[in-house]
């Protein structure tokens, strides 16, 4: 086996990685060895030899603001061996050694009616965005305690549930990219030295990981400084690297938050992962949508992915390092992917899709050269994808990937579980030259102070003559103005 370890960024990254795993713990229970998944590759089995039965804990690691775990406590589940003594004004323990004073540090988070289901093995009852404001409220699968890491002084706040709050005092938001950095200095050995390796040494032959982030915040900027040290941990393991993006200025939309420091996270933190990741998936979060919604829909695209990873069928299955190829042909600075849309429905899960180059000529997505792409079909809907789309019939054989059909947790929303069948492309294109002319002309005008401002410049001029194809004029050649 390969094993795939997920790390898990922000508030909600981790409601994308409960979808994603209740869908794993989903296909446990597929007995079709020719239409399954390997558990293995995201799942860690523990087996217990005198009962001989297995018990399946994710490859997994979270980082959260304090809190931001909802009512699910870090040893929830650990065996407990130590007698715990309450202090009473009328019986005090006798062994003062060994008594302990409750002390509580915040309200109570209560638990939620779909975990009390869950245990009680009673009908679930349904999800709704307000009955899943945290992801712990319909988590299927058992943590283990050294899954959990959390932020030392950011606190969640269930009304802004993306933008931790410095010491709940609501004056402060986790928005600016140093604070990012810096909280991650202050966890980095821990979190390398203690819970990673112990991830680590629960695989056998560890294949790489996905790290999702989100990126316009200050979790864009721990996210990114986690990215690096790790690479130079394990420089030989392919990372995918999954970032939420939310509107901004260059969408056309209004900005989700602090304009001065948002543009700055996406451009320094995007310019970061691709760096360090051998794909960086820039997914767009629509602000209409609640997190349990946002998750269940990119699960569709996250799942469709990773199945490929983990089919059962070695004639199917493909690595990461596969994957990667179909997608960059070799060349490593193109490894941003310009489009992640439906072949069916046209949805685009990509942020880059959005981008609408202002005091440029807008062009259509068939206009822009495509470098190459990759079309993961679910289920029989690839013949009949063949037939509707003529230039899916055009590209090289191997692009075409066949995996499982969708197998959606219940606590997917219903909208975005009723076609099982489907087929993901993921490309790579023009489009991206655009977004990046954009990135400089804004690095030009804002950054005017920034020590790192002549550096930026020159990575994204880089970035331009990669996604470059055929000739341009002068005037929109990628030079200062």
């Amino acid at each position: 086996m390969q094993e795939i370890v997920t790390i898990s960024v922000s508030h909600r990254a981790n409601h994308l990685s409960t979808q994603f795993y209740n869908c794993q713990e989903q296909n446990l229970y597929n007995n079709d060895p020719n239409n399954s998944l390997d558990s293995s590759v995201f799942l860690n089995p523990l087996i217990d030899r005198r009962t001989k039965t297995a018990s399946y804990y994710p490859r997994l690691l979270v980082w959260e603001a304090k809190n931001g775990n909802g009512s699910l406590g870090t040893y929830q589940y650990a065996q407990d061996t130590q007698d715990y003594h309450f202090k009473d004004d009328k019986n005090e323990a006798s062994n003062s050694e060994s008594s302990h004073e409750l002390i509580t540090t915040h309200k109570k988070i209560e638990r939620s009616k779909y975990q009390d289901a869950l245990d009680r093995n009673e009908v679930f009852p349904e999800l709704t965005k307000e009955n899943t404001r945290y992801w712990s409220d319909y988590n299927k699968l058992i943590y283990q305690p050294y899954t959990f890491n959390s932020l030392n002084d950011w606190y969640h706040d269930p009304e802004s549930p993306n933008l931790p709050d410095y010491k709940d005092l609501k004056r402060q938001r986790f928005v600016n990219n140093d604070q990012g950095i810096m909280e991650w200095k202050l966890q980095q050995d821990d979190f390398l030295d203690e819970n990673l390796r112990t991830v680590l040494e629960s695989c056998d032959s560890l294949q790489g990981f996905n790290l999702v982030a989100d990126i316009g915040s200050a979790w864009g900027g721990f996210s990114s400084s986690l990215l690096q040290e790790l690479k130079d941990e394990i420089p030989k393991c392919s990372i995918f690297s999954w970032g939420f993006f939310e509107s901004d200025i260059l969408t056309n939309s209004k900005p989700n938050i602090d304009n001065k420091y948002q543009m700055k996270n996406i451009i320094q933190n995007t310019l970061s992962m691709m760096d360090h990741s051998d794909l960086f998936f820039p997914v767009y979060s629509d602000s209409k949508l609640s997190n349990w919604e946002v998750a269940g829909q990119t699960c569709r695209l996250y799942d469709a992915v990773n199945s490929v990873l983990s089919h059962r069928d070695t004639n199917k299955r493909k690595s990461m390092d596969y994957i990667t190829n179909c997608i960059t042909d070799g060349e490593s600075k193109r490894n941003l992917i310009t489009s992640m849309s439906e072949v069916d429905s046209n949805y685009d899960y990509s942020y880059i899709s959005r981008v609408v180059p202002y005091g440029r000529k807008i062009k259509k997505p068939t206009d822009y050269y495509e470098f190459s792409n990759c079309v993961i079909h679910r289920g029989s809907q690839y013949t009949e994808d063949i037939k509707k789309n003529i230039n899916l019939k055009n590209k090289e054989y191997f692009r075409n990937l066949e995996t499982t059909v969708f197998q959606p947790s219940d606590t997917i929303p219903e909208e975005f579980r009723t076609s099982p069948e489907y087929s993901v492309k993921l490309s790579s294109s023009e489009k991206a030259r655009d977004v990046f002319k954009h990135w400089n002309d804004y690095v030009q005008k804002v950054f005017r102070y920034d020590d790192n401002r002549e550096e930026l410049k020159e990575v994204i001029g880089t970035l331009i003559s990669a996604y470059e194809y055929g000739w341009y004029s002068d005037e929109d050649s990628g030079d200062d103005l």
